[in-house]
């Protein structure tokens, strides 16, 4: 319900990019499969970390060895292995104390407790314990980047300028006609709110009549509906919400500062270009994510033609 797209999102970035959680065949022999320097890896250390399309049948072991998913998750553990001693060898540590602070940040972002967290975890098929493997990998490899490589990343005026210059069509602006639930966060029950009009739109209660029974905002009255909005000037929760939304659909419960929102897209509309000058940060946070991922993939490419890497699949 409320929390699926948002938790979903955050396991994918700790969990399935880092260490993706699985279950191979069960008549998958242990093995060793790979040596990266002076760890071995075998089968049962490997079969954790992988996930394999339930849909998938594999008629052999080696059918399912050879198949290219199982080579692609390998090359990710081996990463996150190298990284590992990589933070080993720099004395770079991540305590548990640290990575519970981060799940703490978790819960109260999401205005979720620890066991929807958990249940969240559990249908998405992904233990606790890989959930905290995950952001503890995702520390470490932040820290051993910080060690290692330069952070500073100095982007050019002109750089900016030709980025948007040859980029100006995705900067331009969209009118969102919306729709919204609201219910304040001064509310002691707002989530038992929030969850009870969640519960109604998805039987098919009309979203004007939930809204005006529910909804603390001024525009229950009017069934909802706030009329058009820019996607400038949305909340960046709010406006990354409906990113995949199509007109008539709705969004699950969405945490703000200020409350929790649902989002009824009734239509789209195209809008000017954004000026430069209101992109600009924007564009200067893109390039430097940009380079400090070719930065992270060359170090792990170095990495690797300097480690003794051997794959017996």
């Amino acid at each position: 319900m409320k929390t699926t797209t948002i938790i979903i999102a955050i396991i994918t970035a700790l969990t399935t990019m880092v260490f993706p959680a699985v279950k191979a065949p069960a008549d998958v022999i242990d093995r060793v499969i790979a040596i990266v320097n002076d760890d071995i890896i075998t089968m049962k250390d490997f079969e954790a970390f992988v996930k394999i399309d339930k849909q998938t049948a594999f008629t052999s072991v080696g059918e399912y060895l050879r198949n290219e998913q199982v080579k692609n998750r390998l090359d990710v553990f081996i990463e996150g292995i190298l990284i590992k001693q990589q933070a080993k060898k720099l004395r770079v540590v991540v305590t548990d104390k640290e990575v519970a602070g981060f799940v703490e940040g978790i819960k109260k972002q999401n205005l979720i407790t620890d066991s929807e967290l958990r249940e969240q975890l559990r249908k998405d098929n992904v233990t606790y314990e890989q959930f905290l493997e995950g952001i503890k990998l995702n520390i470490l490899r932040t820290r051993v980047m910080m060690r290692v490589l330069s952070t500073e990343v100095s982007i050019t005026e002109n750089a900016l300028k030709s980025y948007y210059d040859t980029h100006r069509e995705i900067f331009r602006d969209e009118d969102f006609h919306l729709q919204q639930i609201f219910i304040s966060g001064q509310h002691k029950d707002i989530k038992e709110r929030a969850e009870k009009a969640y519960r109604q739109l998805t039987s098919g209660t009309p979203f004007p009549d939930v809204a005006r029974s529910i909804s603390d905002d001024p525009s229950a009255k009017q069934g909802g509906d706030i009329g058009f909005v820019k996607r400038s000037d949305l909340l960046p929760t709010l406006r990354d919400s409906l990113n995949n939304l199509t007109p008539g659909s709705f969004t699950p419960v969405i945490p703000t500062p200020y409350g929790l929102h649902i989002l009824k897209l009734i239509e789209v509309k195209k809008s000017d270009i954004l000026p430069y000058e209101m992109v600009k940060t924007a564009i200067n946070e893109r390039l430097i994510m940009e380079e400090s991922n070719k930065r992270y993939r060359d170090y792990l490419e170095k990495l690797k033609k300097s480690s003794y890497i051997e794959v017996k699949i």
